[in-house]
């Protein structure tokens, strides 16, 4: 079966894009009130990119709407909506910065904080400020829900957004392996493709039994290979050929000889050590000594976490021992 690529597998994970753009179309055109006047944030948002968004930005799309459209009708799903995130993004902080009120708008949650500490405006000047800050609350809750809307998208496709060296803030995948890992997974068990991705997400930090469930579902697609690899002299041909391809490339480990002296292939050192990590780490066949008895919660999920990180490169060795046997099979013809 053909391997799906991101995007198809984004969408097995029941994660609509174009639904996700029609929400943020929603957000932006819904009404508020800013006193008695009725607005919206795509009104804001249009305002600001006439006033503040630079021309070399602007580029021949002398509006907001143009320039919505423009990413609308050229990007398709995922690619649209976070397109359309980092615009607005972009756009929201060109008008924190070179305007004189907005950069002090807050949401009502924070403006609460503000008022709970005390604070008081001390001239005319922090007054004016102030009433103006009070006035758009309103508009500052409504940027807030398009703030959440790109934090649920995010955390349903592994995505992050980050801080260039020059400020400008994208969007990328959270963990590129995870995401290549969970792509080969997606082959032959989609559960196991989404487990992997769930591993990051943001409400598993500190979840010790979560991240344990799905080491253990990760173990249980690793273990045939794991048990093959223990016995390099017998593996069959096809997971031979890995082995030659990666003996050369990964460190090995074992005896050169058995019992009776005759020549045997060694072990791959980081196959045999992530068994290791597995079996002697609470996981699984605790039989053995166990090196994770004397730790903290702290400490164990770090644990968890090296065998995560651990796993990943596993899998993508094994992934990178197919292709180089692939690619030594094109080189003979």
């Amino acid at each position: 079966m053909a391997r799906q690529n991101y995007f198809e597998f984004i969408k097995s994970m029941r994660f609509d894009a174009k639904k996700e753009i029609e929400i943020v179309k929603k957000i932006l055109q819904e009404d508020i009130y800013i006193k008695n006047y009725k607005t919206n944030l795509q009104e804001f948002f249009s305002d600001g990119y006439k006033k503040y968004y630079p021309v070399e930005k602007k580029g021949q799309h002398v509006t907001f709407e143009e320039k919505f459209t423009v990413i609308y009708q050229r990007f398709t799903s995922v690619d649209c909506l976070y397109t359309v995130f980092e615009f607005i993004i972009d756009l929201y902080s060109e008008i924190r910065n070179k305007d004189k009120f907005a950069k002090n708008y807050v949401a009502s949650k924070e403006l609460e904080k503000i008022e709970d500490s005390g604070w008081i405006p001390e001239d005319d000047n922090e007054f004016e400020i102030w009433k103006e800050t009070i006035k758009h609350t309103s508009l500052m809750d409504q940027y807030e829900k398009l703030c959440e809307r790109l934090e649920y998208s995010l955390d349903k496709t592994n995505h992050e957004l980050i801080t260039l060296e020059n400020g400008d803030k994208i969007i990328v995948e959270k963990n590129a392996y995870a995401s290549e890992v969970s792509q080969i997974l997606s082959e032959s068990n989609m559960q196991d493709a989404i487990k992997l991705l769930e591993y990051n997400h943001f409400a598993n930090k500190g979840n010790i039994h979560r991240k344990k469930e799905i080491l253990l579902s990760l173990a249980g697609y690793l273990e045939p290979y794991l048990k093959e690899f223990e016995h390099p002299e017998t593996l069959p041909k096809e997971l031979k050929d890995i082995y030659n391809e990666l003996k050369i490339v990964l460190q090995t480990k074992g005896a050169e000889t058995d019992k009776k002296g005759k020549k045997i292939p060694k072990k791959i050192a980081v196959f045999d050590n992530l068994s290791e990590m597995y079996n002697k780490g609470g996981l699984r066949h605790n039989n053995d000594k166990q090196y994770h008895l004397n730790m903290n919660d702290e400490e164990l999920e770090q644990w968890y976490d090296n065998i995560y990180s651990s796993t990943l490169f596993v899998i993508l060795s094994l992934e990178m021992g197919r292709n180089l046997s692939k690619l030594n099979e094109l080189k003979k013809k």
